[in-house]
């Protein structure tokens, strides 16, 4: 998973922006996600097409302390360390 840090005040954000919010500097860098810590999940059992019947929706932190969402095919727990990847349908994290 990519994330985007401000060059000036390292700041990590999951959409490219134009400018950064927090210091008004354009200069951003890609930053490849791989691995994080579950805050919280949400079990999903009526899914729309390409995704599984059954996930989980889980919000993650980095350890920069950056936030996003991914999706996990085993149950995930508050404090389990994720492996993050992505595959055909999105973002998908994974027990370490």
């Amino acid at each position: 998973m990519i994330f985007y840090r401000c060059a000036s005040c390292s700041r990590e954000y999951v959409f490219r922006r134009s400018k950064c919010p927090k210091c008004g500097s354009k200069d951003f860098s890609a930053v490849e996600i791989t691995s994080a810590t579950a805050l919280d999940s949400v079990h999903l059992i009526a899914t729309p097409e390409p995704f599984p019947d059954e996930y989980d929706v889980v919000l993650f932190q980095t350890e920069s302390g950056s936030r996003g969402f991914c999706r996990a095919t085993s149950q995930i727990k508050r404090g389990d360390k994720l492996k993050i990847r992505t595959d055909e349908v999105g973002i998908l994290c994974e027990h370490e």
